[in-house]
Parts: structure tokens; C-alpha cells; sequence
């Protein structure tokens, strides 16, 4: 089941959640989870569980919002590589795995014919 989940388009405002009876678009969800980070100590707390594990801290930015929005700047140590330097953003993404899995049918070769048939007669 869990190689099933489809990551949600928080760009599309239609998405709608119901979680029994309590309703809800995705992108309000979206937006809330970044509060919560941003506005609500997330961030130092983070730290704080950071400082815990291995003495270590993330920086301080100027504006908090860089974390999720242009990104802060690094540089990436990646194995048999040399430093790379860029920009860390934290992404958050929502997942949905249905039930019953919506079954696709294969295209059939004469799809393709058909196609081409009804464009002829249209």
C-alpha cells in the first residue's frame, strides 16, 4: 500500500480532504504546516532537537520564510563528490493512497487507429 501514495499538487486549490467529517483543501493544510514551522517557534524547536542529536544548529536567516520559499545558502557534500554550493529549501508534500487503486487499461495498438478514423469522419 505504501508504494501507492501520489504526491497531491498543492498548486490546485480544488482538492478537497475529508477526514471524517472534518473538511478541508489541501492547499489550506499546505499553508497551516508552513505556519507552524514558520510562525509558531517550528524552527527553534527544530534546533533545539538538532542541538540534542549532535550539538549542531541551523542558521539564522534574516527572513524565516527562506527555508520554504527562495532557499538558504549552502553547499552539498555528496559521496565521491566535491562540495557544491546552491540553495536548501524545505518542501513539504502531502500523499493520498486510495483504497481500491484506480485500475487503467492498458492502450490498445488500434487506439491509435481509432483515433485517426474519427478524425477523418469528424
Amino acid at each position: 500500500m505504501e508504494d501507492n501514495f501520489e504526491v497531491f499538487d498543492l498548486e490546485d486549490g480544488d482538492i478537497v480532504i475529508d477526514f471524517d467529517g472534518h473538511i478541508l483543501k489541501v492547499s489550506q493544510l499546505d499553508q497551516a504546516i508552513s505556519k507552524v514551522i514558520l510562525d509558531n517557534d517550528g524552527l527553534k524547536q527544530l534546533n533545539e532537537k538538532l542541538d540534542k542529536i549532535n550539538s549542531r544548529t541551523l542558521p539564522s536567516t534574516k527572513n524565516k520564510k527562506d527555508w520554504i520559499e527562495q532557499g538558504v545558502d549552502c553547499k552539498v557534500l555528496k559521496p565521491g563528490k566535491n562540495w557544491e554550493s546552491g540553495k536548501f529549501r524545505v518542501k513539504f508534500t502531502l500523499e493520498f493512497c486510495p483504497d481500491e487503486p484506480e485500475i487503467k487499461e492498458p492502450e490498445s495498438p488500434l487506439d491509435d487507429l481509432r483515433r485517426k478514423i474519427n478524425e477523418a469522419t469528424s
